[in-house]
């Protein structure tokens, strides 16, 4: 999701509501003073406005199949608005509404109001006079308080109420179900605290609701928000509550997890089918973000937010649209700031993940292992392992590594010569890295500066420059600036140990909250033991040019090209860690090697000249791209400090 569309709102009352029309494809705000407006939703601009309500409106409802929209207030009334937007039905109930919801299964329009739920036959034809048949309504006062949320799935109703003691108090125009983020804590304490399950049963002489199951203590406090999450393998109700937290709910009212506590009172939640996250208002000026199918918070790995300051203002409601590809959020005025309207939209080409690093990133390679693991390398020598989880694909953990140069067998022409210069001067001390995520106190921008020979490297920092992995033989190779090339591998792991050159603050932690730093799948095939033991010395100036070779006979590569700005071409057995041939330079070409691939057959593709995707997300240069067909993404990294991850072409999209 992408940042859309930004509209301030200087209308002189606060938005109480938020509603689509999916006839007409506008969206609307309905205000304390019971003003509509009606805005396009790609440009903002306001297309129509009324004030058809004398009080608060309070909800908007979208009856898809009908082409129509409801809309509801505290002074007693029920709009239906027709797909040109104008009033269709004016019902009259005699008692204010608070929300709205259709029961399909049932063809019911459900009302809330005080103490009362109230069902309606839905009658389209309006044979009955209006969009609904009032005198085969049927209501149920098992609420002791307000009905200020409604959610169905297939015969269940689900309701949750307000605050009982502010009841009387809030009957009138100053009534907000959705305005409750400044009550003091000790006063949630009177709330009835119930979610019921209801369901509708029909004899000869009458119809009713009956209750099929009462969670008396759901929540603390007063619920204020009902969600229905619909996925392919489960289904789950979420509830939000002014005790600052979320249940989860399975269909028949059994509770299965609990969130928070948030940083204030949940205000808004909204559920976005097309990438499977819920988004959840909770006092702050950017949603949390909580992925149902792995019951984890997902929100340092989303970049919606990323690069998005709102100081000063505090996001209050949500509405996803029934599309899924657009979320409305609304910010009330704060800090001599007007109120705005947020739009997000569902991109293909936007950025799925976002990993932050601590330093700018210089190269990036990839495993194709499960669980899929991806390696990046910055420029002050940190290598990095981002393994990603098995329950959740936002979720990676991440190890850090550095060089001990005083532990690693040198080869090839330069080895003795870079020997003995280290042993003729002390190897600086590595620095220890903070743990990732948080920022770094010495961030660095631009490319690494090289060293012209490999005698005086050590005394500099090493900033890696190219990485690969050798899939047959389970080696990453990482080029430097001071002309090395490093070969890391995996060794036997045995659970309490650790590897050499792994830096003792950044291994990945034990399963925890994903609130915290990072979170893990604890059925994880965990691949630690991973340590750098061999440098190849064969070159004089920084390598920036790695690629794998090989036979055309056999699907291995077992050989190395390597090149560099000292213009020689070397092949490696990775195998065998030896140089096999070398060239003072590549014919008919005398400068710097900077990049090159392998290709075991010449291939023409008559669309090679076409561009068909592009991509716009980093925020500084790309240092290194790859592709995972695993994934069916591309990965990239920047200059930036992250790591971002996109959807790859395929031909037909």
């Amino acid at each position: 999701m992408q940042q859309h569309l930004r509209i301030r709102e200087y209308h002189r009352r606060p938005v109480t509501a938020l509603g689509y029309h999916a006839a007409r494809r506008e969206c609307l705000t309905g205000f304390e003073d019971g003003v509509i407006k009606w805005w396009d939703m790609e440009n903002g601009r306001v297309s129509l406005r009324t004030r058809e309500h004398a009080g608060r409106v309070t909800q908007f409802l979208s009856w898809i199949q009908a082409r129509l929209l409801f809309s509801a207030s505290n002074d007693s009334s029920v709009i239906v608005w027709a797909p040109g937007g104008t009033v269709l039905d004016r019902i009259q109930l005699g008692y204010p509404i608070f929300t709205l919801a259709i029961s399909p299964a049932r063809h019911l329009l459900l009302c809330g109001s005080k103490g009362r739920l109230v069902a309606f036959p839905l009658d389209e034809r309006r044979e009955s006079g209006h969009v609904v048949n009032l005198s085969q309504g049927f209501s149920d006062q098992t609420h002791t308080d307000i009905v200020s949320c409604i959610t169905c799935l297939d015969n269940n109703i689900y309701t949750a109420g307000a605050l009982p003691k502010l009841c009387t108090a809030l009957e009138g125009n100053d009534y907000s179900v959705k305005g409750y983020s400044n009550v003091a804590p000790q006063v949630a304490l009177r709330y009835d605290k119930r979610l019921l399950i209801f369901d509708t049963y029909q004899s000869p002489s009458r119809k009713g609701l009956t209750t099929k199951h009462c969670i008396s203590r759901a929540h603390r406090a007063a619920i204020t928000h009902l969600l229905l999450v619909r996925q392919q393998e489960t289904t789950r109700v979420l509830s939000g509550s002014f005790d600052r937290t979320v249940g989860i709910w399975s269909q028949d009212g059994q509770l299965i997890h609990r969130l928070g506590p948030f940083t204030s009172n949940i205000t808004a939640l909204c559920y976005v089918a097309t990438v499977g996250i819920v988004w959840i208002a909770s006092g702050t000026s950017h949603p949390t973000l909580y992925e149902p199918q792995s019951g984890e918070i997902v929100s340092q790995f989303i970049s919606t937010f990323r690069g998005h300051q709102m100081e000063g203002l505090v996001l209050q409601q949500l509405l996803s649209l029934p599309d899924s590809r657009h979320v409305i959020g609304e910010y009330p005025s704060g800090s001599a700031k007007p109120q705005q309207m947020l739009v997000w939209r569902y991109s293909e080409l936007g950025c799925l993940i976002v990993l932050p690093c601590k330093h700018p990133m210089e190269c990036l390679a990839y495993a194709k292992k499960e669980p899929i693991l991806l390696f990046s390398g910055d420029s002050n020598g940190m290598l990095q392992k981002w393994e990603r989880s098995c329950i959740s694909p936002f979720i990676y953990s991440m190890e850090s590594f550095h060089i001990s140069e005083a532990h690693l067998e040198r080869r090839g022409p330069f080895a003795q010569q870079v020997e003995k210069s280290c042993r003729e001067e002390p190897q600086p001390r590595p620095r220890s890295p903070q743990k990732w995520g948080k920022a770094s106190s010495r961030l660095q921008r631009g490319d690494s500066s090289f060293q012209t020979t490999a005698k005086d490297t050590h005394k500099e920092s090493i900033g890696f420059v190219r990485a690969i992995f050798a899939e047959e033989l389970d080696i990453l190779v990482v080029s430097a600036t001071n002309g090395n090339i490093y070969l890391w591998e995996f060794e036997s792991f045995t659970p309490g140990t650790e590897s050499p050159g792994q830096d003792q603050d950044s291994r990945a932690p034990a399963p925890a909250c994903a609130q915290d730093e990072m979170a893990q799948d604890p059925s994880s095939k965990c691949v630690a033991g991973f340590a750098c033991r061999t440098v190849l010395c064969g070159h004089t100036g920084m390598v920036t040019a790695l690629t794998l070779a090989g036979g055309d006979t056999t699907i291995c590569f077992p050989y190395l090209l390597s090149g560099g700005w000292d213009g020689r071409l070397c092949l490696w057995d990775l195998q065998n860690h030896s140089l096999q041939n070398e060239f003072s330079s590549v014919p008919g070409n005398s400068g710097p090697i900077l990049d090159m691939d392998y290709s075991p057959k010449r291939v023409y593709d008559p669309n090679s000249g076409v561009q068909v995707q592009s991509h716009t997300g980093h925020q500084d240069s790309i240092k290194s791209v790859i592709h995972v067909p695993e994934m069916e993404q591309y990965v990239s990294v920047s200059l930036d400090g992250t790591v971002c991850m996109w959807k790859a072409y395929l031909q037909g999209d």
